[in-house]
C-alpha cells in the first residue's frame, strides 16, 4: 500500500510538472523578432554546413591525405568518447550511455569509411554500396561540424555576457535534441545526394561542375533545415527563460519533498 501511494504521488507530481510546462509554453510572451533573427542565422549556418560537408566529402574521396586524416581523426574521437562512456560511471543513466555509445560507434565506422571511399585506393563503387556509405559519412561530418559550431557559439556567448551566470545559446534538452535531429538529417540528406549524383567519379574539371550542380540541391535544404533549427532553438530558449522566471522549473524540489 505504501509503495502504491508513493507511485501515485510520483505520477501526480509528473503530471503536474507536465501541465506546468504546457501552461508555460501556452502563456510565455514570445519575441517574434528574436525568433526571426535566430532563424535567419540558422539559414546562414545551414548553407555554410552544406558547403563544408560537400567539400569534405569530395576531399575524402579524391585526396589520400584527407581520407587518412579524417579517418584517423574520426577513429580517435569515437574511441575517446567510447572510452569515457564505458570507463566512467558518472555519465548518467543507461539510456544516455547507450546513446553516447551509439554515436561513438557511428563516428568510428565513419573513420573506417573514409578509407573505403578513397577513389585512389579502392576505385569506383556501385551505387547500391556508394549511396549508403556516403550517407553515413555525411551524417558524421555534419554531426561533428554542427556541435563544434555550437560549442564555439556557446563559448562566445559566455565570453560576451557580463553577468556572473552566463546562459549559453544551446543549453536545454529540447534545444540539444533539436540541433541533434537537424544535424543528423542534414548530413544524411547531403551524403545521399552526394553519393546518388556520383560526384567523385567525374573526371578532371567536371568534378567542379558536378559539385556545383549537387550543391544547388543542397543549398535550399540546408537553408530550410537551418532556419527551422534556428527558430526552434530561440523558441525553446524563450520558453525556458519564462519557466525559470515564473518558477515553473522547480520540479527537482518537488521530487525531494
Amino acid at each position: 500500500f505504501g509503495s502504491s501511494a508513493v507511485s501515485l504521488s510520483r505520477q501526480s507530481t509528473a503530471q503536474s510538472s507536465g501541465w506546468s510546462q504546457s501552461l508555460a509554453m501556452a502563456q510565455a510572451p514570445l519575441k517574434p523578432l528574436l525568433i526571426a533573427a535566430s532563424g535567419l542565422g540558422g539559414v546562414v549556418l545551414g548553407v555554410c554546413i552544406s558547403v563544408v560537408v560537400n567539400v569534405t566529402l569530395v576531399e575524402i574521396s579524391l585526396s589520400p591525405f584527407f581520407s587518412l586524416y579524417f579517418g584517423l581523426l574520426f577513429i580517435v574521437v569515437g574511441g575517446l568518447i567510447l572510452w569515457r562512456v564505458s570507463g566512467h560511471e558518472q555519465v548518467g543513466d543507461a539510456a544516455k550511455k547507450t546513446q553516447l555509445s551509439g554515436f561513438a560507434v557511428l563516428i568510428i565506422a565513419s573513420g573506417v569509411l573514409c578509407f573505403l571511399l578513397d577513389r585512389n585506393w579502392f576505385g569506383s563503387l556501385s551505387a547500391m554500396v556508394r549511396v549508403p556509405l556516403y550517407s553515413v559519412l555525411g551524417l558524421s561530418v555534419a554531426f561533428a561540424l554542427t556541435f563544434s559550431i555550437v560549442d564555439v557559439v556557446n563559448w562566445l556567448m559566455g565570453f560576451c555576457q557580463v553577468s556572473q551566470v552566463s546562459k549559453p545559446l544551446v543549453e536545454s534538452g529540447n534545444q540539444v535534441n533539436l540541433v541533434l535531429a537537424v544535424s543528423l538529417m542534414m548530413g544524411l540528406i547531403f551524403g545521399f545526394i552526394f553519393g546518388a549524383m556520383d560526384v567523385p567519379d567525374a573526371a578532371g574539371y567536371q568534378i567542379r561542375i558536378s559539385l556545383m550542380r549537387e550543391e544547388n540541391y543542397c543549398y535550399p535544404i540546408g537553408a530550410v533545415l537551418g532556419g527551422l533549427a534556428g527558430c526552434g532553438n530561440e523558441y525553446f530558449r524563450q520558453i525556458d527563460d519564462y519557466r525559470v522566471y515564473e518558477g515553473v522549473s522547480q520540479q527537482d524540489f518537488d521530487d525531494d519533498i
